[in-house]
């Protein structure tokens, strides 16, 4: 069973507010127990005590998954998301069906973890 949320640090290449969006789309409610979404302000700018706290680094573009940062904890594992270039509807649906499909991940195996203890 999960101890505590997954930690997700989100980035975009340059600092366009799309990781801001990304992290207000993952503090919606249905996503509390599980995750926890910070933005970084542009993956160039992401530092070692960020790596230190993230489980994910997200990157919300191919440029920002270019420029990740090799030199990452084993602890944080690197994630691309195709998300479009600017934010708006299309943007928010995306990025609440890549949430759900985490979270849907983590309860599958929550389930999983249950059902081994019983």
């Amino acid at each position: 069973m999960f101890k505590r949320r997954a930690r997700l640090l989100v980035a975009a290449a340059r600092p366009d507010g799309r990781a801001a969006r990304v992290a207000e789309l993952g503090a919606a409610a249905e996503f509390e127990d599980w995750i926890e979404v910070r933005p970084a302000r542009a993956m160039a700018e992401v530092t070692d005590e960020d790596l230190a706290w993230a489980d994910l680094l997200v990157a919300v573009d191919a440029a920002a998954a270019r420029v990740m940062p090799e030199d990452r904890p084993a602890t944080c594992r690197p994630k691309y998301w195709g998300l479009p270039a600017e934010t708006g509807a299309a943007f928010d649906l995306q990025t609440v069906d890549a949430l759900r499909c985490m979270v849907g991940g983590m309860r599958m195996l929550a389930r999983v973890d249950a059902e081994d203890d019983a």
